[in-house]
């Protein structure tokens, strides 16, 4: 056996710290990004808002001082639960803190749900997915955003373990999509299983609306029962709620921050950044003069230049997530031109790829800008994911998904037959304006933009 050297080239990327801390701060929101820099303008003493904060040597001493004293505090605590991955006496004291301030009776679902979190046994990163999971429910207890959007890539792991915890708090039929998935999830809380389960989830996601139409029999045979059996599961799921969260305080409303804006202004369209919400960040010149020192002590020296270099960090993602955004907002005017200047029907077929290629970016670099990112325009404040959408019809004649479905919407809204319109209809309808679209997809569309069927539009 002979042994040989040989060289070879390849070529491999390698992503800094700095660059996938500037990934994770390109899928924040405005709100959360707000708050991830007053946190930092708070802890860092080299970052300043101009004419807003002064600098010295006693202030980040003393901050240094805090923070050794803190880590002597840590090292001595007790490791209560420390084989659950760092439940310790911060995670009991927090727990203990929830048990001992009782909520008032105007609590919200997510007061109410978060009491209920603190008194889990969970290290912080749990936690910090429990709280994700929690304020990411509307009123009614149902998602606002898919959880994979929201959470770090680290944190995936942790969805479904914490999403099943989160499923067995009270009320039950929390932390899902919608009010069906919710009524599925009462009934398997409540012990129902196996096939008696599965029957119950086809009429729950699939026969509904033949029961409100009085069409038993057709539903019995759909699912193989006799009409006693189907009758004695309709009056199962009437005992539970569709909507599991009305039962508590709406709480303050919640607002949107539109981190663009593309408006219509003398017949041209015009981008502007929501440049107002995000202050200008600099370094402090007093304490970078500190740096230069030469009598400076050594644990001094080492915190003065880590506080800089995450200073100057922050300044460039920040920079960084401004820069692509606006780029992205710029292809967006060009490609969705028509969409600005006459409305929703008017949305045209656009990819995430295709803008990813104009900006010379990757793909996943403008899913992550895109996440949770909202957009003021002259049709509301919209999600800048709405302007993404796949292409329907026939080649040559297509337009966006979400084009059809508003083009849907307005074709039901303005019938004004006595008799509802099929989704036939609707289908015949569509490819006279040029959209070529199956009776399936029609339902399906109509299924999304929560619209009954024809059988009970007419009763209604």
């Amino acid at each position: 056996m002979a042994l040989s050297l040989s060289l070879s080239q390849k070529q491999q990327l390698k992503l800094s710290p700095q660059l996938l801390q500037s990934f994770e701060l390109m899928a924040l929101p405005l709100a959360e990004l707000q708050q991830k820099i007053a946190s930092e303008i708070e802890s860092n003493p080299a970052l300043e808002i101009p004419n807003t904060k002064e600098a010295s040597f006693e202030v980040f001493a003393e901050k240094n001082q805090n923070k050794e004293a803190f880590s002597d505090d840590y090292s001595d605590s007790a490791s209560y639960g420390s084989d659950r991955g760092g439940y310790d006496t911060e995670a009991s004291d927090r727990r203990q803190s929830f048990m001992e301030n009782a909520l008032s009776d105007e609590e919200t679902l997510q007061e109410h749900l978060l009491s209920q979190l603190g008194c889990e046994a969970l290290n912080e990163q749990e936690y910090e997915v429990g709280m994700v999971l929690i304020t990411n429910l509307d009123a009614n207890g149902f998602h606002v955003q898919d959880p994979q959007d929201l959470l770090k890539k680290e944190q995936k792991a942790l969805l479904a373990p914490m999403l099943q915890r989160l499923q067995h708090f009270d009320p039950p039929g929390i932390g899902v999509k919608d009010w069906r998935e919710s009524i599925i999830l009462q009934a398997r809380t409540k012990g129902m299983g196996g096939e008696e389960l599965q029957t119950f989830s086809l009429l729950v996601q699939d026969n509904l609306e033949l029961m409100r139409a009085n069409k038993q029999a057709q539903v019995a045979k759909n699912l193989g029962l006799e009409l006693e059996e189907l009758e004695d599961l309709y009056t199962f799921l009437k005992t539970l709620t569709p909507y599991p969260g009305q039962g508590f305080a709406s709480g303050p409303e919640l607002y949107v921050i539109p981190d663009i804006s593309i408006r219509k202004e003398e017949g041209e369209l015009l981008l502007r950044m929501n440049s107002s919400s995000l202050p200008d960040l600099t370094i402090n010149s007093e304490f970078e003069a500190f740096s230069l020192e030469k009598e400076m002590p050594k644990e001094a020296h080492i915190y003065v230049q880590d506080q800089l270099k995450r200073a100057s960090s922050l300044m460039f993602q920040v920079q960084l997530r401004n820069q692509t955004l606006y780029k992205v907002g710029q292809v967006l005017a060009e490609k969705q031109k028509e969409f600005f200047l006459s409305g929703p029907e008017f949305i045209q077929p656009l990819t995430q790829k295709s803008v990813a290629d104009q900006i010379g970016v990757h793909e996943t670099t403008v899913s992550r800008i895109s996440t949770a990112k909202w957009i003021d325009t002259d049709w509301g404040i919209i999600p800048i994911k709405r302007l993404f959408s796949s292409a329907v019809g026939d080649e040559g004649e297509q337009v966006s998904k979400s084009a059809a479905k508003e083009i849907l919407r307005q074709i039901l809204e303005e019938h004004q037959g006595k008799k509802a319109l099929s989704d036939q209809k609707i289908s015949d309808l569509l490819k006279v304006r040029g959209i070529s679209v199956a009776r399936r997809t029609v339902a399906k569309y109509r299924n999304e933009l929560n619209i009954d069927p024809s059988f009970i539009r007419g009763t209604n």
